[in-house]
C-alpha cells in the first residue's frame, strides 16, 4: 500500500494532464496502481453513522427526573457523579421503577 502523500501526488498530477505513464514513471508505482488511484472518488473515511436518540416508553415518565439528575452532576466532582447503576437504584428508591 502507497502512503497518503503518494497518493495525493498521484491525483495532483492527473489534475494538471499528465499522462498515466508519466505520472507511475515520477512516482514509482504502477500504472494500474495509478489509474486505480485517479479512479478513486474521496478516499477520506467517513464519519460514523449516529443514531437518533431512541426512546423507551418505560422511562419516559422518569426521563425529566434522570435529566434533572445528570444537570446537578455537571456542577458536583466528578466522583459524586452518577453513575448507570446509581440513576437505575435511585429511580427503583425514590419514585418506585419498575424495570430493569
Amino acid at each position: 500500500m502507497i502512503g497518503v502523500d503518494k497518493v495525493e501526488d498521484i491525483r495532483r498530477r492527473a489534475r494538471r494532464g499528465e499522462s498515466v505513464s508519466g505520472i507511475a514513471a515520477a512516482t514509482g508505482v504502477s500504472g494500474p496502481t495509478v489509474r486505480k488511484y485517479i479512479a478513486a472518488g474521496d478516499l477520506s473515511p467517513r464519519p460514523p453513522a449516529t443514531r437518533g436518540r431512541t426512546s423507551s416508553p418505560m422511562m419516559e415518565p422518569y426521563a425529566e427526573t434522570v435529566e434533572g439528575w445528570l444537570r446537578e452532576d455537571l456542577r458536583v466532582w466528578r466522583k459524586q457523579r452518577h453513575t448507570a447503576r446509581r440513576i437505575h437504584d435511585r429511580l427503583v428508591e425514590e419514585e418506585g421503577f419498575q424495570g430493569s
